[in-house]
């Protein structure tokens, strides 16, 4: 991991550097994710609904807006807007001790070019909490490291499925089409 990318400093405040990706508001992907295709599954089980990465808490708010506050849970290596659901952790810390049943989580800490590794160890971590039945929205195998992500979530009991499907039954044409082939829900059917 490069180390120095994964801090509060260059995500918070070095946006040139890396983007402001929309200011991370209602025109940010994962925004536009949850709104059109998340809050519309009808069978999330109960748990936990978690984002992994909630920068400015837009996107993050969305969820709990729709979910309770009571079931939100955010991680994010700092918390500007004093969100009051937001654990300020760094995720390379987390581990089975901290293990709790999740519904849905949403894995966007940082991004494979720059922070591959709590990339992944989020991944993996928040997957072995979701219970069985709940979903995890993550990226595909077109990442920029290309790990093999698809592979590792059937292996720790999930089905995949690409978002380009949810427009065959939902209206994602507010969503850009990369966002839809770049990202996929994996419900988990079993415990691996």
């Amino acid at each position: 991991m490069l180390a120095e990318e994964y801090n509060k400093k260059y995500w918070y405040e070095e946006t040139e550097k890396h983007g402001d990706v929309y200011k991370y508001g209602t025109d940010y992907y994962a925004y536009k994710l949850f709104d059109n295709i998340i809050t519309q599954i009808k069978d999330i089980p109960d748990g936990k609904i978690v984002v992994m990465g909630t920068h400015n808490c837009v996107s993050f708010d969305l969820l709990c807006k729709h979910f309770g506050y009571n079931r939100c849970i955010g991680y994010d290596i700092a918390n500007p807007t004093n969100h009051p659901n937001v654990i300020v952790k760094n995720v390379m810390e987390l581990s089975e001790i901290d293990y709790f049943p999740i519904a849905f989580v949403h894995n966007d800490i940082g991004n494979f070019q720059l922070t591959p590794a709590a990339k992944l160890h989020a991944q993996k971590w928040a997957a072995n909490c979701v219970v069985e039945g709940g979903y995890f929205l993550g990226r595909t195998n077109i990442n920029y490291a290309k790990y093999d992500l698809e592979g590792t979530m059937k292996d720790l009991g999930f089905v995949n499925f690409n978002l380009q499907i949810a427009s065959t039954f939902l209206d994602t044409s507010k969503i850009k089409k990369e966002d839809l082939i770049y990202h996929m829900l994996s419900k988990k059917v079993s415990r691996s």
